[in-house]
């Protein structure tokens, strides 16, 4: 294989890759982000009915 040929495969190979690594990092981010305010929330509703 040419090596013009071969760049172009690792490139589009790199950019699956990252593609992938998006997608199953950002729905934990998010829903590690809304786990934090649900928490922030509870704990104002705890502590001002105490």
């Amino acid at each position: 294989m040419p090596m013009s040929q071969t760049w172009s495969y690792m490139k589009s190979h790199i950019k699956i890759l990252c593609h992938d690594i998006c997608i199953l990092t950002i729905p934990k981010v998010h829903t590690g982000l809304s786990n934090i305010v649900t928490r922030s929330i509870q704990a104002r509703k705890y502590c001002s009915h105490v």
